[in-house]
């Protein structure tokens, strides 16, 4: 069975989605522009029985928008493999990106089930 929520969070008049699956074991995120979503980019990352979380991009241009290290802290926070797309429309900012990550650590918290 797989689980889906829809967050979103508006950042300098932008909305932008955040798109959930959970599965078993793990879970897909997807964060993208409302209206202008494009699979950009897919990073993946995995807890080992350390501390220790690896990540690595699957998909998109090796400068890319930063996916496997937000993917790297929610896979070390869940404590599951995590599954992150982030499309072109999110820019890797000092104010959109640290917005969007703060929606997604809140939505854990406030809706643990979808996580």
């Amino acid at each position: 069975n797989f689980l889906s929520h829809l967050a979103q969070v508006e950042v300098c008049d932008v909305t932008y989605n955040i798109r959930v699956l959970k599965m078993k074991d793990s879970l897909f995120i997807y964060v993208g522009q409302d209206k202008s979503e494009t699979f950009d980019e897919l990073a993946v990352a995995m807890p080992c029985d350390s501390e220790e979380v690896l990540a690595t991009k699957i998909i998109g241009p090796p400068d890319g928008v930063g996916s496997h290290q937000l993917a790297q802290r929610l896979a070390k926070k869940l404590k599951k493999p995590v599954f992150l797309s982030l499309g072109a429309s999110v820019p890797n900012d000092r104010i959109v990106r640290p917005s969007i990550e703060k929606k997604i650590f809140d939505d854990i918290k406030n809706n643990v089930e979808c996580f």
